[in-house]
């Protein structure tokens, strides 16, 4: 059974992929609360910065997260959107050096974020990203690669 819904306009089909992997992922697994704190570590967001884009306190976060309450599906909509919306903000980074923000503003709306949601938003996926592009420069000094060595041992 498929179920109709409204054409988004300005989400890549990549993104579409993203937003029904993490979905079933997230309600189809017995640990919902776990999955759900394995995105939120995977972004680098605190229960504190979910809890403010979720409009909860972070005590309900934690108790989502430790399986004490199950979350409604209202906020696993909202949180799926949200983690698909920094998905899109660390690709666009990644791939552009200028941050498309007219498509990201315009993406957010259709994911039913406000401009000030976005803002915080953003600010969790660039420094998410910022910080993964960090270790990854880091751990790539410090490997240290012999040039010279022999293929006739």
């Amino acid at each position: 059974m498929k179920i109709a819904s409204k054409p988004l306009l300005y989400a890549p089909e990549w993104l579409v992929s993203f937003e029904k992997e993490a979905a079933s992922e997230i309600i189809l697994n017995q640990d919902t609360g776990e999955v759900i704190r394995e995105y939120r570590t995977r972004y680098g967001m605190s229960q504190e910065q979910l809890g403010a884009l979720m409009n909860l306190r972070r005590e309900s976060i934690s108790r989502i997260e430790n399986g004490s309450v199950t979350p409604t599906l209202g906020f696993i909509k909202k949180f799926i959107n949200a983690v698909s919306l920094i998905e899109a903000i660390r690709v666009e980074r990644a791939q552009h050096k200028e941050i498309d923000v007219h498509f990201l503003e315009n993406l957010a709306k259709e994911l039913g974020f406000s401009r000030e949601e976005l803002t915080g938003i953003l600010k969790v996926a660039v420094e998410s990203y910022d910080k993964k592009l960090i270790k990854i420069q880091k751990s790539l000094k410090e490997k240290k690669y012999d040039r010279g060595f022999s293929y006739l041992a």
